[in-house]
């Protein structure tokens, strides 16, 4: 019997996470090394770690570099340009941070530290990054040889972020079963990494179905507690570990096809990327036909704030040229959607989209609330 080929890619070479991981940076680095590297960073995410980093470092020489775009080939070509001889790459914030950080440092194959400031999707741990164009459309991603060298996550930043960033980690993160389950099914002979990646999804989605609810209420009142730090680990490392272990049997199917998909029309340029990763989940679990899966996650997405509707995400359902722009960006031919046990078409893919945007009628779901 032919083995299928796999590739691992587990994760980072060193990841803590608890209040105070930040002084780890002294452990691995010198204080000239640090003084010496790009410090990556958005523009509240340096804010908010700001007093936590000086405990650690205080040279005012700092290269530091603000990103306020999503990750490009522009961006990370001029960074290679103009930091040519940094020996380290620090990303201080959220996806595209670390996306163009990671990117940067496998340019320049030097190492690459994150220090995530908020839990809205695994980019910390993942060795990839998602490509943008200049206009915020979706390119796709692209592997690197390694994954950073150093993650480290302080829970008392990533309390203190916005409570929808949590909301978008957690629906990533969720996608991450649902996704996995059917890329995996009808495969003869699963290769043992990605068994053991399926029962890594499983686990974290279970965790975070389960103690959500009540790490976004600990949040909301400021507590770190147990619960909070099991949901934060769940997305930056359970996320990651997903893909890491299962590779193409447990990565990426027609949730973010969707929210690829979505990412052509500029209304949803301001949503985050878990939050329309929910919407397309609702889509994929459609395609499928599993009813039951649909009313479990709808009704899970309402609970948690997350976005059940194309006018959630500001987007007109009855707007036929926008639901045909999306239909036709989510099936290009390189897309995840096609990866899925069965063939979409923009009729079948069109059916998906209103059998979600018409469940209220159509489902015994009364109560509504919409994600701010």
């Amino acid at each position: 019997m032919e083995y299928p080929a796999i590739r691992i890619q587990p994760g980072p070479a060193n990841y803590y996470s608890y209040p105070g991981a930040l002084e780890k940076l002294l452990a691995f680095f010198t204080n000239e090394q640090l003084s010496s590297a790009l410090w990556i960073h958005g523009k509240r995410a340096g804010e908010a770690a700001e007093s936590y980093i000086r405990q650690v470092f205080q040279d005012s020489r700092t290269n530091s570099f603000l990103l306020t775009d999503h990750c490009t080939h522009e961006i990370v070509d001029g960074l290679a340009r103009d930091f040519e001889d940094v020996p380290l790459v620090v990303g201080i914030g959220g996806g595209s941070v670390q996306d163009t950080a990671k990117a940067l440092a496998a340019k320049r194959d030097i190492p690459f530290v994150a220090i995530p400031t908020i839990a809205a999707t695994c980019a910390a741990w993942t060795p990839l990054s998602v490509w943008y164009d200049g206009s915020g459309k979706a390119l796709g991603y692209e592997m690197f040889r390694q994954g950073a060298f150093l993650v480290l996550v302080e829970p008392r930043i990533i309390c203190a972020a916005p409570p929808v960033y949590l909301q978008a980690g957690l629906a990533d993160t969720i996608a991450k079963w649902y996704e996995a389950r059917l890329l995996s099914s009808g495969v003869d002979h699963l290769p043992h990494t990605a068994v053991l990646g399926l029962e890594v999804a499983r686990t974290i989605k279970d965790v975070l179905l389960a103690q959500g609810a009540q790490a976004f209420s600990d949040q909301a009142s400021g507590t770190v507690s147990s619960a909070f730090i099991e949901v934060v680990d769940a997305i930056v490392a359970g996320g990651g570990l997903v893909g890491g272990l299962g590779e193409k049997y447990t990565r990426v199917a027609a949730a973010h096809a969707l929210h690829n998909g979505m990412s052509v029309l500029p209304a949803t340029h301001d949503k985050l990327h878990g939050t329309k990763v929910a919407y397309g989940l609702l889509v994929q679990s459609a395609l499928e036909h599993d009813k039951d899966g649909l009313e479990v996650l709808y009704e899970k997405f309402i609970e948690l704030g997350l976005p059940v509707s194309f006018r959630d995400l500001g987007v007109d359902p009855t707007d036929a040229g926008q639901i045909d722009a999306v239909i036709a960006a989510t099936l290009v031919p390189h897309e995840s959607i096609h990866l899925l046990p069965f063939p979409v078409d923009a009729s079948r893919l069109r059916d998906a989209i209103l059998e979600v945007e018409d469940f209220p009628q159509t489902h015994a779901t009364n109560a509504r609330r919409r994600i701010k």
